[in-house]
């Protein structure tokens, strides 16, 4: 399995981290049990079921930490999964898959509008290491990662697919695209 965390804000694009505040370190406390999110370990879930679990795991590690949930918001869905079907496309797992940048997506579908901030996680894996429980449990493991999901974000866009990467077939690609319109 491959991770990968990027972030940026209106005032200028960077693939540096933007800190607003410190987070605390991972617990393994943050990590959903199955009652609180079915489906976790689950093979083979739709794209839409896997996100709305991917989405309750989020929000599980953020409440764990006293931090508001993120809500779904549509542009930043579309964004996450054209980045997922950018990785497969271009064979390229990277948040700059097939030469673009990180936040392209984001500006295509018109949510880097007024004043903004975005991030992004993405994975990969096959079998075992592509269920929901085992991405989010690796993105809350990272720090870099588990940054994102315990930043300053409002809204959250999770976009997933299933296809050839790297030489292994079956690879379920993850993003999640984090967002803010608070300045």
């Amino acid at each position: 399995m491959l991770l990968f965390s990027a972030a940026a804000d209106g005032r200028g694009v960077r693939s540096k981290r933007v800190a607003v505040t410190p987070t605390p370190a991972f617990s393994p406390g943050e990590v959903a049990p199955e009652e609180a999110c079915p489906n976790q370990t689950t093979p083979g879930l739709s794209a839409e079921e896997g996100a709305g679990v991917v989405l309750c795991m989020t929000n599980y590690a953020r409440a764990a930490n006293g931090l508001a949930p993120l809500k779904a918001n549509r542009r930043l869905g579309r964004a996450a999964t054209q980045k997922s079907i950018d990785i497969l496309g271009c064979n390229e797992f990277s948040h700059y898959a097939c030469g673009r940048s990180f936040y392209f997506w984001d500006q295509q579908f018109g949510y880097l509008k007024g004043c903004w901030k975005v991030a992004e996680n993405i994975a990969w894996g096959t079998g075992s290491y592509a269920t929901v429980r085992s991405i989010v449990t690796r993105w809350l493991e990272s720090p870099e990662h588990h940054e994102n999901i315990l930043g300053p974000y409002t809204e959250i866009g999770i976009g997933q697919r299933v296809g050839q990467l790297e030489g292994y077939s079956g690879a379920a690609v993850w993003t999640e695209s984090f967002g803010s319109h608070a300045c």
